[in-house]
């Protein structure tokens, strides 16, 4: 039998080894973590500039006149008007 003396220096880096690699398994999750945040960051940006952009804007004027800003003009009791 090959009798070993365990010492505080050989526990101190054994522990220290195995600390070291649950730091880098947990810096990777974290990592991967934030790269998912950030695509879900930038794919619901984008997702909303893409719904801002295609809105069609309705106005009201001071008057209760509605305007639909889609290439003809008018209001609830008269026809809209060409703008030809």
């Amino acid at each position: 039998m090959d009798n070993k003396k365990v010492t505080w220096n050989g526990l101190e880096e054994f522990f220290a080894a195995q600390v070291i690699e649950q730091a880098k398994m947990s810096a990777k999750r974290w990592f991967c973590a934030w790269l998912i945040t950030l695509a879900a960051l930038v794919g619901t940006n984008a997702a909303w500039i893409y719904v801002f952009q295609s809105y069609e804007y309705v106005q009201q004027y001071s008057d209760g006149v509605n305007n639909i800003n889609s290439g003809t003009q008018g209001d609830i009791t008269n026809e809209p008007d060409s703008e030809n």
